[in-house]
């Protein structure tokens, strides 16, 4: 009996020692993995950082991938536009403010028309304006009141139309209402503005308004020969404000600059882009420029003046232009005599 009492408690020492054996196994193995999984994955974020680091001065050099480059702006906080470079979004937002509204400006008009009075080297001051004779709508009187301008002759009316400007008698004088044309007549001229249109947006004829608005500057022409014409484009309107008139909106104001820019480019006349300033890059008028939506306010009026001061031409470059537009026309008439005969 003594023997397998001894037996067994061999045996049961044996198994003791196998279990312990196994459990420091178990420990040792997983033990071990969690140290690989631990030193795996702080390779994995040295990786990641480095990765991260290196795509983001890619997309600053411009050479990584449009894919790379987006994943990598997108964790930088980058807004990415599709066809277009990436930009901050605080960027964006800064560039919708109307001081940079009116830098944005993209003219409906072909920016390389010889007939757009580019910007001048330097600005003129208020006496370039002393022998200029001002036409124009309520606009136009309102850039007289407010602009701060203390040269020039203004003949303007509130309402003045083309139909309005060729025949009935709007301009107000000590000796009664006269037209503009009889205006105009009163005195020597070397340049002459003419700001029109914002009343004419309601016509269904563009053609009758093309016609009508040449005829009407050829007329002024002859009483001013040596006056160096500049033809104001129409300003934009803000279009929630404008009660009443529904022609009254930016898309026809686009319509009837191209008129009055293809009529200074047929007749050698210099076109004056207001809306260069006064647009808020979106074919519309600076937010906030305009209580009705139409007349603007003073600061605006003061923009014009400056635009005005710093776009002219000499009388030697609008002679050469028109000297340009007469050898022009007579090659084209000598062509046209010559197919006939032919």
């Amino acid at each position: 009996m003594a023997k397998t009492k001894r037996k067994r408690k061999k045996r049961h020492d044996s198994l003791v020692l196998q279990l312990m054996i196994l459990v420091a196994v178990v420990l040792v193995v997983f033990e071990g993995r969690l140290v690989v999984t631990m030193i795996t994955h702080r390779s994995s974020m040295k990786s990641t950082t480095v990765t991260d680091s290196t795509a983001a001065a890619a997309v600053q050099d411009g050479t990584l991938p449009p894919q790379a480059s987006a994943a990598a702006a997108a964790q930088n906080g980058d807004t990415v536009l599709a066809g277009l470079p990436t930009v901050k979004a605080s960027s964006a937002a800064a560039a919708a403010t109307p001081e940079t509204q009116a830098e944005t400006h993209a003219t409906t008009s072909d920016p390389s028309s010889s007939a757009i009075v580019p910007k001048a080297a330097t600005p003129v001051d208020d006496s370039y304006f002393k022998d200029a004779a001002f036409i124009g709508d309520s606009r136009m009187q309102g850039f007289q009141n407010a602009s701060g301008i203390t040269q020039g002759t203004f003949f303007t009316s509130v309402g003045m139309s083309l139909s309005a400007m060729q025949s009935e008698s709007v301009i107000r004088t000590t000796e009664g209402n006269i037209t503009v044309a009889a205006a105009l007549s009163g005195n020597k001229y070397n340049k002459v503005y003419i700001m029109l249109g914002a009343n004419d947006l309601g016509e269904y004829d563009w053609n009758s308004f093309h016609d009508g608005f040449t005829s009407c500057l050829q007329r002024f022409q002859e009483i001013q020969p040596d006056a160096i014409f500049y033809i104001c484009s129409v300003i934009y309107v803000e279009e929630s404000k404008v009660e009443g008139g529904a022609y009254v909106n930016n898309a026809n104001v686009d319509k009837i600059n191209l008129i009055l820019l293809q009529v200074c480019e047929e007749q050698s006349y210099h076109y004056l882009d207001l809306n260069e300033v006064l647009s808020n890059g979106y074919g519309s008028l600076i937010e906030g420029a305009s209580s009705d939506g139409v007349h603007i306010y003073e600061k605006y009026c003061k923009m014009m003046l400056d635009y005005l001061k710093n776009h002219y031409v000499t009388a030697d470059t609008s002679d050469t232009k028109s000297e340009s537009s007469t050898e022009t026309e007579t090659e084209s008439e000598s062509e046209t005599s010559d197919a006939g005969a032919a």
